[in-house]
């Protein structure tokens, strides 16, 4: 759910997703994510795929092959779905893909971005993701939501702490 779904009509590049609701989902292979693999997909199902290493190393070139999204959004909020072959885990590094059973390091987050109608001049705040890159018109207030609490000082998803397992079935 979500009252102010915030969507950019058109992205000068994949990266401007930084700016917009989304759902973010990040492997990792190991607890100290010294290389994970992260998929955020908008409201619209548009995916922007990358591939980072702990301490805010991040591989903005990598593709993650054969992933799917889909985006809609309706009166109150958006709904995302995505899939990824099986084999694309086993290019990921965990050899053989997942089997019955099988535990996957993950994070899952939301990035819920809501417009300033305050009419002040809005404030961007320096982020990992936007590192500086500045939005068309005024910053949208961001809160960032984790499945788990990664006990930061300041939301933040890049960290070990914010990792839980996945089973799969």
């Amino acid at each position: 759910e979500d009252a102010d779904v915030v969507t950019l009509d058109k992205l000068r590049d994949k990266e401007d997703e930084l700016f917009e609701d989304r759902v973010e989902l990040y492997f990792s292979r190991d607890h100290q994510m010294e290389d994970y693999y992260c998929l955020e997909i908008d409201s619209r199902g548009r995916v922007l795929d990358y591939r980072g290493s702990y301490y805010r190393q991040l591989d903005m070139k990598w593709r993650c092959e054969g992933v799917k999204a889909a985006g809609a959004t309706f009166d109150k909020g958006y709904t995302v779905e995505g899939r990824l072959p099986l084999t694309t885990f086993a290019l990921m590094g965990y050899h053989g893909g997942p089997q019955p059973g099988a535990r996957i390091l993950c994070g899952l987050y939301r990035a819920e971005f809501s417009h300033n109608r305050s009419g002040k001049p809005g404030e961007q705040r320096e982020t990992i993701h936007n590192r500086g890159r500045k939005p068309n018109g005024p910053p949208p207030i961001e809160e960032l939501i984790s499945w788990i609490d990664p006990k930061t000082p300041e939301p933040y998803f890049h960290v070990p702490s914010s990792l839980g397992w996945l089973e799969y079935f």
